[in-house]
């Protein structure tokens, strides 16, 4: 493309559902083909750490939790990409009918791309055994035992979103003391789940599944970025959905409500007896039925998380 357009909400704080509304009206009715959202950045993180030190894993929980609730009462931006002028100003006269924030629409040149949507994206630690990292802030010195370096690509999960910081969260705070060898990275994006768990279990089998070629691509791209390409993974599409493996030790799935439903069976079926199930991409008021559903299928909640609209669901299955 010759040059791109890029159109920003300011303050903008839709709930979750609205937010879910406005990203589909966006990608299918004007053509988007990036979103981002930014609130708290590094230097405001970097104010709410001052002067204090610390290594390794001894970030007190206290310290994340102050970060997180910042992220959590910071007004939102977002911005929109597009590759047509004709789609972004058209989007923006949508959002000035239908979103009460401030907006604007701006002609970038093509050469601008990566360091506009990168702009934002910082560093984000999920405890302190855990820091996702932009891929190109490898110097970023960081007070996690372990870090995952993201090079999201436009429209994959980095970690900024709670979802996905949800899932991670309740992975090394429940599962790192358990035996997994095999692992189910279900909609994968970006691979973040999934490649997140070779920096704590090395010799698993991680498959990566999603609907869109690109999220593969992006999901290898990463792999090579934290020099895991030599790990054993694979990525699927839905034509050989029939090459997955018949259970798993832990399974993600991060995706939307209607889907997790959809696919309960399935899902269930291949969490091995005594394995992990992490459910996300679900409001809060969603939770219940999910739960519901899960349950019924004769798995245990074992944790029941939220962060701001969302929610995310630990189960495990009994042995056999």
């Amino acid at each position: 493309m010759d040059n791109f357009w890029i159109v920003t909400l300011f303050h903008y704080q839709p709930s979750a559902a609205q937010w879910v509304s406005l990203e589909h009206h966006a990608v299918t009715d004007f053509a988007a083909i990036g979103i981002e959202e930014f609130s708290l950045d590094e230097a405001a993180v970097d104010e709410i750490l001052g002067d204090r030190s610390y290594s390794g894993g001894d970030l007190p929980d206290a310290v994340l939790a102050e970060v997180e609730d910042r992220v959590l009462r910071a007004p939102n931006n977002y911005r929109f990409f597009f590759s047509e002028g004709e789609g972004a100003t058209d989007f923006l006269d949508f959002v000035r009918r239908e979103c009460l924030c401030e907006s604007q629409v701006e002609e970038k040149a093509s050469q601008d791309w990566n360091a506009e949507w990168k702009k934002h994206y910082s560093p984000i630690p999920v405890n302190g055994t855990l820091e996702i990292i932009p891929s190109w802030r490898k110097d970023h010195p960081s007070m996690c035992e372990r870090q995952i370096y993201i090079y999201p690509g436009m429209g994959f999960g980095t970690g900024s979103h709670e979802t996905t910081f949800l899932c991670l969260r309740l992975f090394t705070e429940h599962l790192l003391s358990r035996r997994i060898t095999t692992v189910l990275d279900f909609g994968s994006g970006s691979g973040i789940l999934g490649l997140s768990v070779f920096r704590f279990f090395p010799d698993a089998r991680v498959d990566f599944y999603d609907i869109d070629p690109e999220a593969n691509k992006n999901c290898y791209h990463n792999a090579e970025i934290n020099d895991l390409q030599q790990c054993a993974f694979r990525l699927l599409l839905p034509e050989v959905r029939g090459e997955l493996l018949p259970a798993y030790d832990l399974i993600f799935a991060n995706i939307l409500e209607s889907i997790l439903l959809q696919e309960l069976e399935s899902l269930c079926s291949q969490v091995r007896p005594g394995g992990a199930l992490i459910l996300s991409g679900i409001l809060r008021h969603q939770a219940p039925t999910v739960i519901a559903a899960y349950r019924a299928s004769g798995l245990e909640l074992i944790e029941h998380a939220e962060k701001g609209d969302w929610a995310a669901l630990l189960f495990f299955k009994t042995q056999a």
